[in-house]
């Protein structure tokens, strides 16, 4: 199959921007894959579930210039024109909070600030488990639940970083056909299984390596490097 047509690469941001799935700090070897990716002309697009200045700030440090996408597909900031669409409306009720809460996960500091995707932080020694029993219990009640491998994720129906880069690519007149796109996480999946071409790092789970054409030889930033080269050769 032939990738010569690609021409927009989403980026997760942690785990993949960073040192590996276990660490927020930001690889040097993701600054060069940015580098890379730019010097071929490629469009870079974060995708992330930070908040929206957390996300444009790195773009901008990062020099990706493309659109971003935050709170997990819920809002997209268009640098050209300083414009944000939000794709999600209001947010987690509070009932919804008071269960998560309830069930030993923390609100992540983030939350004050953040629009409609709402992040909490696993109880430790928690399992994977606790995580599909959020899901039955508010799935139901009208909301996307995702696992980022970092914070549990609950936002209202209309985001997912898949809908997120579809905005993207409506507003540059692009189609999935010429997305290449990487992620680590189980909210990256929607996303990765809509690229042309997907990757993940070594360090992923199975889960994700099982969604993506690539799977890197190098965890987090360095598996992006790798990832970036590989598409420079294209």
């Amino acid at each position: 199959m032939s990738w010569l047509n690609l021409k927009l690469v989403a980026v997760d941001v942690d785990g993949t921007l960073t040192e590996s799935s276990r660490s927020l700090r930001l690889s040097p070897h993701s600054i060069e894959a940015v580098r890379v990716l730019r010097s071929k002309g490629y469009i870079v697009v974060l995708v992330t579930g930070n908040v929206l200045p957390i996300a444009v700030g790195l773009s901008i440090y990062l020099g990706t210039e493309g659109p971003v996408v935050a709170e997990n597909g819920c809002i997209v900031f268009y640098p050209d024109s300083l414009r944000e669409v939000h794709l999600c409306r209001d947010k987690p009720s509070l009932e919804v909070v008071e269960i998560v809460k309830n069930m030993g996960f923390k609100p992540a500091w983030q939350n004050r600030y953040r629009e409609h995707d709402l992040a909490f932080h696993m109880p430790r020694n928690a399992g994977y488990s606790l995580v599909e029993k959020v899901k039955r219990l508010v799935e139901p009640m009208g909301f996307n639940v995702y696992w980022s491998g970092f914070a549990l994720h609950i936002q209202p129906h209309g985001g997912g970083k898949d809908r997120g880069v579809e905005a993207v690519l409506s507003h540059l007149n692009l189609t999935w056909d010429r997305v290449a796109a990487i992620g680590d996480g189980e909210n990256d999946i929607p996303m990765l299984l809509k690229a042309r071409l997907s990757a993940t790092t070594s360090d992923s789970p199975d889960i994700v390596k099982r969604a993506v054409k690539y799977v890197a030889s190098k965890p987090g930033g360095e598996g992006f490097h790798e990832f970036a080269k590989l598409l420079a050769s294209i």
